[in-house]
């Protein structure tokens, strides 16, 4: 007797569906994969297990028949079937595990760099995390509340992106927001505005960005929060009251720094000021840039893991969704164009909005006919998604347009944009009439 056999005679026994609807094959020895096979084949067309009596009657297979007799003959035991089902899970995962570092140690290890070597076993995490259901899949529907928790509601946050489309709709944890563009559209500028609005209203944020420095992130954030041109702070060209709001955004970051601000107004050199503030350490919210030109999901899972208990951070940014690769291990040569592996990029992000509770927002592009490029499935995990028009740089506005709500009316908005500090709205805006559509990549965002 052995814990698969136990667990088959248990569900067939008991007819039950529930927990036959959270077993996969996998998790049963390959000797038992042609009585799972039955029994799916049997629930797909009957839509109810059969009963150890169906079996010996509709059964033809001779073989297949006598181990299903072996099962019936099995000792009954006073242990509920979910339960079994865990120990079963268990069982294949410690065996998965063995499995998959034995073939690591022996084939990769020596021939590896540490850092290829650490992504390696996060890329083994992953393929686990995705071939055993960790959730608790069952719902005590007697106490299921009809309401959001107080708690949970005061976790939606607005993008503050526009004010009167922040009244209507707000995203809250477990929401993924994938924002469209084309190439030069403002995806990225859209995305530091949501992180810049989140960290200003008193919670952390998380940024991955693939194509930018942390430093031009952070220098973004600052433009949009403070109103000092972007060219200015790049430049470190400033006037002395723009030095001063650079400064006093600059304090936030820090314990205690405002004391170090009041000093810096006396003597004037950042420098100084900076070197004075590093020796304090960060204050809990912080705006935290991750800066990874190959970002994988085992990356984003990683440093998740690492903060997210620390930093309870209300957004999660993945600057952009179809340059993350699904691991750093044997990845298709057709990376980013690989229309499969986005789609499981874009799976993946709504499952880590819902591990973590955040909202998580991604841009993503899209082709001519305002389709996802090369990948138009990326928008299934989507709770919402929206299409940036830019129009021309002299209207000084910016449109979102809502391609998909699924908890919500399909609301988009057009902001006031100004251009040298990169802040979107929150003031609405108005399109001037008979524009002409600006061209693909007019200006570089």
């Amino acid at each position: 007797m052995n814990l698969a056999s136990v667990l088959l005679k248990t569900i067939i026994a008991d007819c039950d569906m529930d927990t036959w609807a959270n077993c996969h094959k996998h998790y049963f020895p390959a000797e038992y994969s042609s009585i799972w096979a039955y029994l799916n084949k049997y629930v797909e067309t009957h839509s109810i297990l059969p009963t150890f009596d169906d079996l010996h009657l509709a059964v033809r297979d001779a073989t297949l028949r006598d181990r299903f007799f072996a099962l019936q003959k099995i000792e009954e035991i006073d242990i509920e079937g979910n339960l079994l089902l865990e120990y079963l899970k268990n069982e294949y995962t410690q065996i998965e595990i063995m499995n998959l570092l034995e073939t690591y140690l022996t084939e990769s290890i020596a021939m590896e760099s540490a850092q290829e070597n650490i992504e390696h076993i996060q890329s083994i995490v992953l393929d686990l995390e995705e071939k055993v259901d960790l959730k608790d899949s069952s719902t005590d529907m007697r106490k299921m509340e009809l309401f959001e928790p107080q708690e949970e509601l005061e976790k939606f946050v607005p993008l503050g992106l526009n004010d009167e489309f922040d009244r209507l709709q707000t995203f809250g944890p477990t929401d993924l927001v994938l924002i469209g563009g084309k190439r030069g559209a403002g995806k990225s500028i859209t995305c530091a505005n949501v992180a810049a609005n989140v960290y200003e209203s008193g919670h952390s944020v998380i940024y991955f960005t693939i194509e930018m420095s942390a430093r031009a992130i952070m220098q973004r954030c600052c433009s949009i929060s403070t109103g000092v041109p972007n060219t200015a702070i790049r430049n470190r060209n400033l006037s002395i009251r723009e030095w001063e709001q650079v400064a006093q955004w600059w304090s936030k970051r820090y314990e205690d720094g405002e004391r170090a601000f009041s000093r810096y107004l006396s003597h004037r050199d950042f420098n100084q000021y900076h070197t004075e503030l590093t020796v304090k350490p960060l204050r809990e919210k912080q705006l935290d840039i991750v800066y990874s030109p190959s970002l994988t999901l085992a990356n984003i899972r990683t440093e998740l893991d690492k903060k997210i208990t620390k930093l309870q951070p209300r957004v999660v940014v993945v600057d952009y969704i179809n340059q993350v690769k699904r691991s750093s291990v044997g990845n298709n040569r057709m990376g980013q164009y690989d229309w499969t592996e986005q789609i499981e990029v874009s799976k993946a992000l709504k499952t880590y909005a819902q591990d973590y509770g955040v909202l998580m927002v991604s841009p993503y592009q899209i082709d001519n006919s305002g389709e996802a490029r090369f990948a138009k499935g990326i928008l299934d995990a989507a709770d919402a998604a929206y299409i940036i028009d830019a129009h021309t740089k002299e209207d000084n506005v910016i449109s979102l347009t809502c391609s998909k709500n699924r908890n919500d009316d399909e609301v988009g908005f057009t902001s006031i944009m100004d251009w040298a500090s990169l802040r979107i709205g929150p003031e609405t805006g108005v399109i001037k009439d008979n524009e002409e559509e600006p061209s693909e990549g007019i200006y570089d965002l």
